[in-house]
């Protein structure tokens, strides 16, 4: 099977369904509407002569539009590649030499003046009239015609995920069709998505929680809502939305969740539709998650852990309200993966030791694209993050390689001492980092930051070593695009 497949075995039963919709304009494709729009778009790739491995980047708004796009690329064996819409076009011109894209697909008027070389097409003409653009991807009406499609494996490429690594420079991480459906599958029969389910898509496209949004929610026949693009900093759009269409489940990182919480959105019953809430992409704070859980006693809750190398592939459910305090954990394989924990000469560590975490299984990515070339991935893939096996069969995560540090000789946890800085009263979030051996806690309040009283609660949870030596007041931690904490703006900011 491959993965734009998900939606093509019962279509003719799901035919008239809403697949997706935008809760921002309320433009939508019904089933039989999305899979006809994705014939389009794969008609247009092969008579523009896209090649099957043919890498194409997608710089363009969240939209409908868009996932049939993406459907038609895999129709036609294009391997899509969406970057931030709202990155600049110098980090925009830098992803595309380093992963080698000479095409592009975007409704970002005037883009193709300021993308050198690179071949513009329109993905929406009514928005790139005045672009200078290539050409238009296609005419509305003159794109069906008989074009057979590439056998394809399961094997092959399906889209790239752009990451900046470690390094700073560009990555693209490759993910084939069977890497995406061990997630997919999995995920669909460990949440019991069916046809009745209505997701809210949050996460943007070029994050890849999004895999989940689209092809998990398209293959149990559920429909995909796409919030909209104030969402995520509003509160009171998101429950709005989360109302208006009776959201069944929703997947968006912790960040969100907790600035539900502080505003106090589901008061009075709001977001009584929900049934299922997943979070991934950093820690959740007990205490925040479980003001939450009390909030929505009837929801199941997701811990989704893994990086964008691997999607999915360790997973807790949490049965019971956890204590202020006490660590979540990441939980068991999901996906299909197999876990391990090495220490630093490879080697397997103990019964109850903390090791870098090795995955092996069928949704490791098939490598890295960077500018010299394709880097075929190892196997196991070593993640760069640390956990330990706890007692109850769970895996607990202990930082990344970069979060274990030193501190004038102490060894220190980073994310230890965040939680220990979210037990304090009035703190909404906080980041602790290392600035020339002094350890620095960034801080956002409700009021005014007491740092005394920040001392004090440290002190209850933190051995001497791991306090805070100081304390930085923000109005809020700066972000990415996709909801992460923006550790370069961070390092600058402590370094001004």
């Amino acid at each position: 099977m491959l993965l734009h497949e998900v939606i093509s075995g019962p279509l003719e039963e799901w035919a008239a369904k809403r697949a997706v919709i935008d809760a921002g304009t309320t433009y939508s494709f019904s089933y039989e509407e999305l899979s006809c729009r994705a014939e389009d778009y794969e008609t247009a790739m092969r008579r523009l002569g896209f090649l099957p491995g043919r890498r194409v980047g997608f710089i363009a708004r969240k939209s409908v539009e868009m996932i049939a796009a993406f459907l038609g690329a895999l129709r036609a064996g294009v391997v899509y590649v969406p970057l931030d819409p709202q990155a600049s076009y110098s980090y925009w011109n830098l992803v595309l030499k380093e992963l080698n894209i000479q095409d592009v697909i975007s409704d970002v008027p005037g883009v193709s003046k300021k993308l050198g070389d690179v071949r513009v097409y329109a993905l929406d003409p009514s928005v790139m009239c005045d672009g200078g653009t290539t050409s238009f991807l296609y005419e509305r009406d003159d794109v069906r015609g008989e074009v057979v499609s590439p056998d394809r494996l399961p094997e092959d490429d399906a889209f790239v995920l752009a990451t900046s690594g470690s390094t700073g420079r560009p990555k693209g991480v490759l993910i084939s069709h069977e890497n995406a459906l061990a997630f997919v599958r999995w995920a669909s029969e460990e949440v019991g998505l069916c046809q009745d389910d209505k997701l809210l898509s949050v996460a943007p496209f070029h994050f890849d929680l999004s895999v989940f949004d689209i092809y998990a929610g398209l293959s149990c026949g559920a429909k995909v809502v796409l919030a909209p693009g104030l969402a995520t900093i509003f509160p009171g759009q998101l429950i709005s939305t989360i109302e208006d269409y009776k959201i069944s489940v929703l997947y968006c990182v912790p960040t969100v969740l907790r600035m539900l919480v502080k505003s106090d959105a589901f008061r009075d019953g709001a977001g009584c539709s929900l049934r299922t809430i997943i979070f991934a992409g950093e820690p959740f704070p007990a205490q925040s998650l479980r003001k939450l859980m009390e909030m929505l006693q009837e929801v199941t809750f997701y811990n989704f852990f893994g990086p964008t190398e691997t999607n999915v592939c360790l997973a807790h459910r949490l049965i019971e309200l956890p204590d202020p305090m006490s660590e979540i954990p990441i939980g068991r394989p999901a996906s299909g993966a197999r876990i391990t924990l090495v220490d630093e000469s490879g080697a397997l560590v103990k019964p109850g030791g903390i090791g870098e975490i090795l995955v092996n299984g069928p949704s490791v990515m098939k490598g890295y694209l960077k500018a010299d070339g394709f880097h075929q991935a190892e196997r196991p893939f070593a993640t760069g993050d640390f956990a330990q096996l706890g007692a109850d069969g769970n895996f607990y995560f202990r930082g990344r390689r970069d979060q274990q540090v030193k501190v004038r000789g102490a060894r220190v946890e980073l994310a230890t001492v965040e939680a220990a800085l979210m037990a304090s009263e009035g703190v909404v979030e906080a980041v602790a980092l290392v600035i020339n051996q002094d350890l620095v806690a960034f801080v956002s309040c409700e009021g005014d930051m007491d740092k005394k009283t920040l001392c004090q609660t440290c002190a209850q949870f933190l051995p001497p070593g791991a306090v805070p030596h100081k304390f930085v007041s923000v109005v809020s931690l700066p972000r990415l695009s996709n909801g992460k904490l923006d550790l370069v703006a961070l390092k600058a900011l402590a370094a001004s």
